[in-house]
């Protein structure tokens, strides 16, 4: 997927999430206005500008705290890729100086590896990952036992422990929530800020309308943005990648080249 197809999916995606939501509070103030309900006072709107800046800035430290985890995401696609060529090259290199039987059997496992990243462990969430990391060690521990040099199997058993590092990583960023404590909190502040909006009274009574359109658009966006970026691995197990999603592109190829082996 290119850049420019990312940006029109996430702008389509964001149009999708956030628009019904400004419909649905323009059609409440529509609804408080023929149904004289608005009335709250207009002299409360000099508390606005305080309101909103404390509702931007909390969002503003939500954003701060996913983008860095987003950041590190970012890296986690290409250090698997680097560790699995790593073994695929120490595999490669043994079959053919060795002819060990072993290092094919560990270069068949390399090719399940990506496949069951991207559909069992991002998506059905289970742990054959795991258990395929530990038939890895198993061809490595027969390694020794075949009396290969020493550093190639160290470097074997280092990769493997990348792996699960970066799993265990990915596994805290997909299953915790960056302080929810707080962003129920700027949630229930925002559906109130939006509720007393609503059923202001200010003349004419379309620019209210106006005004609730925008903070909605404005505060639900930045929502959507925090909570869609909170899971960067949020796949459907489809080839087709959310524009938000950390790309899988550099182990796709790799994929290939496992494959054409």
């Amino acid at each position: 997927m290119t850049i420019f197809q990312r940006i029109r999916k996430s702008r389509y995606h964001l149009l999708s999430t956030v628009l019904p939501v400004v419909i649905l509070v323009a059609i409440l103030k529509t609804i408080a206005h023929f149904l004289h309900l608005e009335v709250i006072s207009k002299e409360i709107t000099m508390f606005f500008p305080s309101i909103l800046t404390g509702i931007i800035f909390i969002l503003g430290f939500l954003l701060a705290g996913v983008v860095a985890d987003y950041k590190e995401s970012e890296k986690f696609p290409s250090d698997i890729a680097a560790s699995l060529f790593t073994l695929w090259q120490e595999a490669h290199y043994l079959h053919k100086v060795n002819n060990s039987k072993t290092s094919e059997n560990l270069k068949n496992k390399i090719r399940e590896f990506i496949p069951l990243l991207k559909y069992d462990f991002f998506v059905l969430q289970n742990e054959k990952i795991f258990e395929l990391l530990e038939r890895i060690s198993e061809d490595i521990v027969q390694f020794g036992k075949e009396s290969v040099i020493v550093n190639i199997t160290i470097r074997l058993k280092t990769e493997v422990s990348n792996l699960k590092k970066v799993l265990y990583r990915i596994s805290v960023i997909k299953n915790t929530d960056f302080i929810p404590s707080v962003y129920t909190s700027i949630r229930v502040i925002a559906i109130v800020f939006l509720g007393v909006t609503c059923l202001l009274s200010i003349k004419p009574w379309w620019v209210g309308l106006i005004e609730v359109a925008i903070f909605t658009t404005i505060i639900f966006t930045i929502l959507y943005l925090i909570k869609d970026m909170d899971d960067p691995f949020e796949y459907d197990g489809t080839d087709d990648i959310k524009s938000d999603e950390v790309s899988l592109e550099v182990l796709d190829h790799l994929q290939k080249e496992f494959e054409r082996s």
